[in-house]
């Protein structure tokens, strides 16, 4: 290995550990998505990449759920065209925690839509797919909220006692809660830092000008591109 890559896989390893410090998810600066991309084209030998840490199976369905969490329309590609899938596979093979977070939740996406249509995720049509993720969506918001009235209880010391009898039922969801929030943030970060991305949102450069704002446009569609935004 050439002193470049073992200093290019040293630094990728240190942004892929940094984003689970403190048991969640660190958002990626600039630099280091972009340190993360080229590592990713670098890796690509004739078109082709090879996955790190991903099986075939998962491989697949990281990339159908790229896919769908930004999916091409007539301005631009998909998640799966800026890279997103390999993105999130080499900072999974650099960070045993991540790794154990998207292969676990991968497994869990394929055990529920056994349970709910007999077919792993990957087999299953775009309309199962999409209205189990919808599922999901909905079940974050409980857990949201059942975490802000829990939150309210314990600074009021007459009703601690009573932060465990929330009158919102729970959810078995939160398995794919947790890894949705994850893979869905992952999949917008690899988005917007890819060239594609950059274009998507008009992203003019280094130029010199006297001001600059950013188009409500441009902030609206990049808010509203993913069907399962965080709301």
């Amino acid at each position: 290995m050439s002193k470049s890559t073992s200093t290019r896989r040293d630094a990728l390893r240190k942004i892929a550990l940094s984003l689970t410090v403190a048991g969640s998810l660190r958002e990626l600066d600039a630099q280091a998505a972009e340190h993360v991309h080229s590592a990713a084209a670098a890796d690509t030998k004739g078109g082709k990449y090879t996955p790190k840490l991903f099986n075939a199976h998962e491989w697949a369905t990281i990339t159908r759920l790229s896919e769908i969490v930004v999916p091409a329309d007539d301005r631009s590609g998909s998640a799966v065209d800026a890279g997103a899938p390999q993105f999130i596979d080499l900072l999974c093979s650099q960070n045993q925690e991540l790794a154990v977070i998207f292969t676990g939740g991968l497994s869990w996406f394929d055990a529920e839509m056994r349970k709910r249509v007999g077919k792993e995720f990957v087999s299953a049509t775009a309309a199962e797919q999409t209205a189990m993720l919808d599922d999901i969506v909905a079940a974050e918001r409980t857990v949201r909220e059942q975490g802000a009235e829990q939150a309210l209880f314990a600074r009021a010391p007459q009703y601690k006692s009573f932060s465990g009898y929330t009158v919102k039922p729970g959810t078995d969801l939160a398995p794919g809660v947790k890894f949705f929030d994850w893979a869905r943030k992952l999949i917008v970060d690899a988005f917007y830092t890819s060239p594609i991305g950059v274009k998507d949102v008009n992203y003019i450069g280094n130029v010199a000008i006297s001001k600059y704002e950013v188009p409500q446009e441009a902030i609206d569609y990049a808010f509203n591109r993913s069907p399962f935004r965080i709301v």
